[in-house]
C-alpha cells in the first residue's frame, strides 16, 4: 500500500470524515427551508345566535421580497459548508501521510534496532570469550554485557512502537481491528518540491478551501444583513368573508401592515452587522494563519533537508569508509572481527538518525501540501505533460 492508496482508502472509510460529509445534508436542509413559502392562515368564526359566519384568509406577502435574500444567504452558507468539507479532507490527508511516515519510520527503526541488537550480542559473545582467556578485564566484559541487554530492550521497545503506529494508521484508514494490515510500499518515484514559498503563498491564498469559505462567509453575512433590513416592515394580505350580511354574502380583500414604530428589527440588524464584522476579521485571520502554516512547513522542510545532507556527508560517509577499512583489515588478518562489529554498530546507530531525518522531510512535505491545498506530485505530473 502506497501513501496515495492510504489516502484514498481513508477518504472512503474514515468515520470522522463521514461525519463531516453529513454536514452537507444539514446545509441542503437549510436551503430547502429558506426557499419555502409561509403557509396561509385561515380563520373561521362560527355563527352562534345572531352572529354570522365569518372567515379570514391571511398570507404574509413580505416573503416575496424576503425569500430571495434568505435563499441567497442559505446558498452561500451551503457553499461555505462545502469548502469546509474540502478542508476536512485536507486535514485527513495530512493526518494519513504523517501517520504513514510514522509507521514506515517505526518499521525501519525496528529493523535497525534488531540489527544493532544482533551486533551487540555478537560483541558480547566475543568479549566474554576474551574474558575467559584473560585478554580483558571483567569491567570491560560487563560493559559489553550491559550494551547487549540494552540493545535487546531497544529492539523490543521498537516492536511496540510499530504496533502503536500501525493502530493509529489503522484508525485513520477505517480498517477493522481483525483486518490484515497491508504492507507498506516503498515510493516508486523520488519526492518532488512544490516550488518556492512565495509562489505557493499566492496560490494558497487563492485556492485554499478555508480561505474561500471565509470569503463566502463574508458574502453570506452581507446577504443576511440585507435580509434582516428587509424585515423592518411586515405586510399581510387579507381576504375577509361573511356568511350573511345586510346584502347577503360579503367578501373583500385587505392588508395588515405592521407599523415599524417601536420594533424596527434593531436586534436582527445589529446581529447581522456583528456577523459581517466577525466574518471580515476571520477572513483576515485565516489569511495570516495560511501564511504562517506555509512558512513554517517550508522552514521545517529546508531544515530537514539540510540536516539530512549534512548528516550523510559528515557522518554516514566517514562511517561507511571506516567500516570498509575495518573489513579490509579483518580480511587481511590484521584485526579481529570485534573491530568490524564495533564499526557496524556505529553505522547502524547513524542509520537510525538518517531515517528519522528522512521522515522529517516526509512530514514537512505533507504539511506543505496541506498548507497549499493540493498535492505537489499531481502538479508535477501536469507540468511534465505540458512540457
Amino acid at each position: 500500500m502506497t501513501d496515495d492508496e492510504a489516502v484514498a482508502l481513508a477518504l472512503w472509510n474514515n468515520a470522522a470524515f463521514q461525519v463531516s460529509v453529513s454536514e452537507l445534508g444539514f446545509a441542503r436542509a437549510d436551503l430547502v427551508e429558506a426557499g419555502l413559502l409561509t403557509n396561509p392562515v385561515l380563520s373561521l368564526l362560527f355563527p352562534i345566535g345572531p352572529k354570522q359566519l365569518e372567515a379570514a384568509l391571511r398570507w404574509p406577502v413580505e416573503v416575496l421580497w424576503q425569500r430571495p435574500r434568505r435563499v441567497a444567504a442559505a446558498e452561500l452558507a451551503g457553499e461555505a459548508a462545502a469548502e469546509r468539507l474540502v478542508l476536512a479532507g485536507l486535514d485527513l490527508v495530512l493526518a494519513v501521510r504523517v501517520a504513514y511516515a510514522d509507521f514506515s519510520l517505526a518499521t525501519d527503526r525496528q529493523r535497525l534496532a534488531e540489527e544493532a541488537a544482533s551486533t551487540l550480542a555478537r560483541i558480547n559473545t566475543l568479549t566474554q570469550s576474551r574474558l575467559a582467556v584473560g585478554d580483558i578485564s571483567e569491567l570491560d566484559a560487563r560493559v559489553a554485557e550491559v550494551d547487549s541487554a540494552r540493545g535487546a530492550q531497544d529492539a523490543q521497545r521498537a516492536g511496540h512502537d510499530v504496533t502503536i503506529a500501525r493502530e493509529r494508521l489503522r484508525l485513520l484508514l477505517g480498517l477493522p481491528a481483525d483486518a490484515v494490515f497491508p504492507a507498506l510500499a516503498m515510493p516508486a518515484t523520488p519526492p518532488v518540491d512544490c516550488g518556492p514559498a512565495e509562489a505557493l503563498l499566492r496560490e494558497a491564498l487563492v485556492a485554499r478551501p478555508d480561505v474561500r469559505a471565509a470569503e463566502i462567509t463574508v458574502e453570506a453575512a452581507a446577504a443576511r444583513l440585507g435580509w434582516e433590513k428587509s424585515r423592518v416592515v411586515t405586510l399581510t394580505a387579507v381576504l375577509d368573508a361573511n356568511g350573511e350580511g345586510r346584502n347577503g354574502f360579503e367578501a373583500g380583500p385587505g392588508i395588515e401592515l405592521g407599523l415599524p414604530v417601536f420594533n424596527r428589527n434593531q436586534g436582527g440588524r445589529t446581529r447581522g452587522e456583528a456577523e459581517l464584522q466577525r466574518a471580515a476579521a476571520s477572513y483576515v485571520a485565516i489569511q495570516q494563519r495560511v501564511a504562517l502554516e506555509l512558512r513554517e512547513a517550508s522552514t521545517q522542510l529546508e531544515q530537514a533537508r539540510q540536516s539530512l545532507t549534512a548528516w550523510r556527508q559528515a557522518i554516514m560517509t566517514p562511517l561507511l569508509a571506516n567500516l570498509a577499512s575495518a573489513q579490509a583489515s579483518f580480511d587481511a588478518g590484521d584485526t579481529s572481527s570485534l573491530f568490524v562489529l564495533e564499526h557496524s554498530r556505529r553505522l547502524a546507530d547513524a542509520r537510525v538518525r538518517e531515517r528519522e531525518l528522512d521522515a522529517d522531510q516526509q512530514r514537512a512535505r505533507a504539511r506543505i501540501e496541506r498548507a497549499v491545498g493540493r498535492s505537489c506530485r499531481v502538479a508535477s505530473q501536469e507540468t511534465s505533460r505540458e512540457h
